[in-house]
């Protein structure tokens, strides 16, 4: 499988075969997966989703952008970049010459065509285990230089980082590469701990008001490490109880 898991993390290669393109599209396109834009030479980073496919074509479709200024450079036909991240699987390609359009429903978009190369990182070997919100768990990022800190809830969490909800649109504050040193995990039924985290990507999703923060634990103390690998195979096992319930 394309998106398989369990292989641990693998150099990136580049995907030029057609038909992987495609399938790779596809499943980010099912996924409902966010789009990162970034324009050449500006700073600011931008969202989209991948609204609708056309494999006779070719053609791909996305969302207008978030911030909307981004609409304006996508007009110009500015090159940009685009990063997506799922199931533990980082996808890059470039693309230029975007079109404005309207879908069928009336609906505004950008078409694109497939790209003819895409990079594919497995970036995750670890077992990733979805965090329920009825489980009480709390991550506050403190940041030792300037003292900025965020908190918020679990979505998933690994041996090896997690994912944080965050409340409102966090893209500016947070960058990826920053590294949160004093940061403090709260999991059930543990104490506080202290842990130092990276930011890897970011997300916002306007349905909700809230950012998606994938984080990287960095070298955390062994104490913290037991901990996190405790709750990880607890939830591994909830997990493996529950699919066996809905069996029967």
């Amino acid at each position: 499988m394309l998106l398989e898991q369990g292989l641990g993390p693998q150099p990136p290669r580049e995907v030029t075969a057609p038909l992987e393109i495609q399938s790779l599209l596809k499943a980010l396109h099912a996924a409902r997966t966010p789009l990162e834009v970034r324009f050449e030479e500006r700073a600011q980073t931008f969202q989209s989703y991948l609204v609708e496919l056309d494999t006779a074509s070719g053609m791909l479709y996305i969302d207008e952008l978030i911030p909307s200024v981004g609409d304006k450079w996508m007009t110009q036909r500015e090159n940009f970049r685009v990063d997506a991240w799922l199931d533990g699987v980082h996808l890059r390609w470039q693309h230029s010459d975007a079109a404005q359009v309207e879908l069928d429903d009336g609906a505004p978009a950008f078409s694109l065509p497939f790209p003819t190369q895409l990079t594919y990182h497995q970036r995750r070997g670890a077992y990733r285990a979805a965090v329920q919100r009825s489980i009480d768990t709390r991550l506050e990022l403190v940041h030792s230089a300037d003292k900025r800190a965020f908190a918020g809830e679990l979505l998933d969490i690994s041996v090896t980082g997690c994912k944080l909800r965050l409340a409102g649109n966090q893209l500016q504050a947070l960058q990826p590469g920053e590294r949160y040193e004093r940061s403090q995990l709260q999991l059930e039924d543990s104490p506080l701990l202290d842990v130092a985290v990276e930011i890897r990507h970011r997300t916002y999703h306007e349905a909700g008001d809230e950012t998606h923060v994938g984080l990287h634990f960095h070298q955390p103390p062994a104490v913290t490490q037991r901990h996190i690998e405790r709750f990880v195979t607890q939830l591994q096992r909830e997990a493996r109880r529950q699919a066996r319930e809905d069996l029967f």
